[in-house]
């Protein structure tokens, strides 16, 4: 069965709402568990600059390209119980394309539906001193400020650049012992 995938930029199944001081991303129609909603790119740059960044390799980060203004993607909101799934192929080094990201729904989302993802599982120390969690009120600092258990619960859902650096972080505190 071949999933219908959306062209990259197309963002016909979401739309911008009001939310408090700012918007967020919800769902124009109603979208079944599994099915893409729709895919981005942007431009790579080698450090987190903020708030318009998405790490997408060890030391590489998808910022929208300068001709895309404000797309709709970052206005994606963070959930440690995301409605949304973000993948994306592996990075190839000296790849001069930047990857095209996916959004997915993890389950099956009504109409108007909050469209949230988790930061911690791409982003493995966020910029700055990251954000505090709508839902949560927790501070939210990227995937090596979980607590222990967490990480684990989290790292089989987590990108590959974090399993990655998580990794050489444990091998790291490991060779200290």
């Amino acid at each position: 069965m071949c999933m219908y995938m959306p062209p990259v930029g197309s963002y016909a199944a979401v739309r911008l709402q009001r939310h408090g001081a700012g918007q967020r991303l919800v769902a124009a129609l109603p979208v079944a568990a599994g099915a893409a909603i729709f895919r981005f790119s942007g431009q790579i740059v080698g450090r987190n600059t903020g708030d318009r960044c998405l790490q997408v390799g060890q030391q590489s980060f998808l910022t929208p390209a300068s001709q895309e203004g404000e797309p709709p993607w970052v206005f994606l909101q963070h959930s440690f119980r995301p409605s949304v799934r973000i993948t994306h192929p592996p990075l190839a080094p000296r790849d001069p394309d930047p990857p095209v990201l996916t959004a997915t729904a993890i389950e099956a989302l009504p109409a108007g539906a909050p469209l949230t993802f988790d930061y911690t599982l791409h982003e493995y120390v966020m910029h700055g001193d990251g954000f505090v969690c709508e839902e949560t009120g927790r501070q939210v600092r990227g995937f090596r400020f979980l607590e222990r258990a967490e990480q684990e619960a989290a790292l089989p859902r987590a990108m590959r650049h974090i399993r990655s650096q998580h990794s050489q972080f444990l091998f790291g505190q490991e060779s200290r012992c």
